[in-house]
Order: C-alpha cells, then structure tokens, then sequence
C-alpha cells in the first residue's frame, strides 16, 4: 500500500465501522435487491436512520440504488466488501479467543503488500 492510498482505505474503513451500517449490510448480504421497508423490516431499525445510512453508503460506491416507480432497491455494489467482512470477523473471532499478542510477536511474514508501506 502506498502512503497516498491511506485516507482512501481509512475512508472506506470509516463506512464500515458504524454498527447501524454493518447490519444493513448484513440485511442486504444474501445477494438481492431489498427496498427501504425491506431493510428496515430485517433490522428492526428506524426509517429515517435506515434512508440517512443507505446513502452515505451509496456514497461511498458500496451500495449500487436503482428506482423502479417509487421504490429505490439497494444492493451490494461490490462484494468483495462482503469478503473483508468475514475476513474481520474472522480475525475478530480468533483474537478474542486468545491473549492479545504484542507487535513484536506479530512479525511482517503476514503482511503482504502492507510490509512495504513507510510513511
């Protein structure tokens, strides 16, 4: 990763990190379009909180809308973000089942291209 690529990791990664939002996209996981009632039937959330998340995630190109009359359905635009959300929770899992490990433990053998950043 390149230093000039950080704010726009961090941006997307900041999408991400609201629970509100991470469960409309576990509603919206299975692989079909849902409406706004639809994605407020499945996490039993406010409309209003619903319609202002779906848009700042539609802004941030992870969500794709489309009108049909006077509905918008919603979809995952791009579902390798669905990929990184297992991958962390995956993460998330076996960190919690083991002692935290100091950075010296850790290593850059894991690192892929994330080794070579230098800021």
């Amino acid at each position: 990763m390149k230093p000039d690529d950080c704010g726009m990791v961090a941006d997307l990664v900041k999408a991400l990190t609201n629970p509100t939002r991470l469960r409309i996209l576990c509603a919206l996981s299975g692989g079909r379009e849902l409406r706004v009632s639809d994605v407020v039937a499945k996490t039993r959330m406010r409309q209003a909180n619903v319609s202002i998340q779906l848009g700042l995630l539609r802004s941030k190109g992870i969500l794709a809308s489309r009108r049909e009359e006077v509905n918008v359905y919603y979809s995952i635009a791009d579902h390798r973000v669905l990929e990184a959300l297992e991958l962390l929770l995956s993460v998330a899992e076996t960190n919690s089942l083991k002692p935290a490990r100091s950075r010296s433990e850790d290593g850059t053998k894991s690192l892929g291209k994330l080794q070579d950043f230098t800021p």
